[in-house]
């Protein structure tokens, strides 16, 4: 092979090296658009995440509003007798039973509406802890006694948080 033959191979070995160095458009658009479409899923599971966080933290402040319509309702509890002095079972604690005992008067507070408040709260408790699997711990409350002492209603006995 002649000198000049030597050099057409070596120019076009070099020729062959520079077409593969340099991407094809193709390939191009290719990793364009699969970086495109991975900068879109990021995006997209941020702000999912975002709006699952603004979902809880609503939950959240219904859950609150609601505790705090209740507590408003039922804040008197002047009674006029025992018969006037009722305990609800309230919320949803993650191992099961309430997460408190509310006691009222039904002489300043409507009993359904009560009760209506009171389910929503513990239906509420319970989609979050669900929804968290949120772990708690696995101590049941008792049902305390209530009675009318000096007209008001009151526990029997202090043992268990009551609203």
């Amino acid at each position: 092979m002649s000198l000049s033959a030597c050099n057409d191979v070596k120019s076009d070995h070099n020729a062959t090296e520079t077409v593969k160095e340099q991407p094809t458009p193709k390939l191009e658009q290719l990793k364009e658009a699969q970086e495109a479409q991975e900068a879109q899923e990021a995006q997209e599971a941020q702000e999912a995440q975002e709006a699952q966080e603004a979902q809880e933290a609503q939950s959240s402040i219904d859950i609150a509003s609601l505790k705090h319509q209740l507590n408003s309702l039922t804040e008197n509890k002047q009674c006029a007798s025992q018969a006037s002095c009722q305990v609800l079972p309230v919320g949803k604690r993650a191992c099961g039973g309430p997460s408190s005992y509310l006691v009222y008067s039904t002489d300043h507070a409507p009993q359904e509406e009560v009760e209506k408040l009171a389910k929503a709260i513990t239906a509420a408790e319970n989609a979050k802890n669900k929804k968290e699997m949120t772990m708690s711990i696995c101590e049941h409350l008792t049902q305390p006694l209530v009675q009318c002492v000096n007209q008001q209603c009151t526990t029997a006995t202090s043992a268990n948080p009551a609203y």
